[in-house]
Order: C-alpha cells, then structure tokens, then sequence
C-alpha cells in the first residue's frame, strides 16, 4: 500500500509548509491526482487523515481530491484524445504516435489553514 508512504509525506511537507506560514491549524489540503497515477484517492485519503490525527496542526484535515484525466495527443492526427485502459492509441487514426497530456500527476494544490 504505497498511499500509506504518499500521505507520510504529504504531511510532511503540509506540516512543514503550515510552521513556515505560522498556522495553528490546518483544515484542509487540496490535491491534484491523474486517473493514470496509480494512487487510490479512497486509500490516500484515509492514510491521511490516519496520520494527521497524530499531528495537533493537522488534526482533524482533510484531503479534498480533484481527479485528472488521462489524456493523450495523436501527432499523426493532431487531436487530443481520452486514453482508454492505458493503451494511448488514437481512437480516430488508430496510429500509436501519442503523447501522453495529463493523468500521471500527483501535486499539492493549496491548503487551508487557520492562523
């Protein structure tokens, strides 16, 4: 279960972030995660609230998850397409010379805190 390592380290850096801006309190963080990243967001959420229970700057967060599709761009064709169960082959020219545009990410938007 690599989430329970992605959260220890989301707190980490949310923990580290919050002293740096003298935050008493941290409500909630705000991720962004590609629907190609391998994480499950349920799985993620729950290592981190988990952990930030053992923090008293975090207690009680929560994580707010917005999904990103996998996407792709056919430069045979030049449209951009949705990847469909990892295969990024154009759907319109059926050619296999895509770039992957979206759906791998993992990043920390924002936080909300109370000072």
């Amino acid at each position: 279960m690599h989430e329970l390592a992605i959260a220890q380290s989301i707190v980490e850096v949310v923990e580290q972030r919050a002293s740096a801006c003298q935050a008493a309190h941290v409500k909630n963080v705000r991720l962004q995660i590609g629907e190609a990243s391998g994480v499950q967001a349920d799985s993620l959420s729950f290592s981190f609230e988990m952990l930030a229970g053992l923090s008293p700057r975090l207690e009680g967060a929560h994580l707010l998850i917005e999904s990103v599709p996998h996407r792709a761009y056919c430069r045979h064709c030049a449209r951009e397409f949705a990847v469909q169960q990892f295969i990024p082959c154009c759907p319109l020219c059926e050619e296999w010379s895509s770039e992957v545009l979206s759906g791998t990410e993992l990043h920390i938007l924002d936080m909300e805190v109370e000072e």
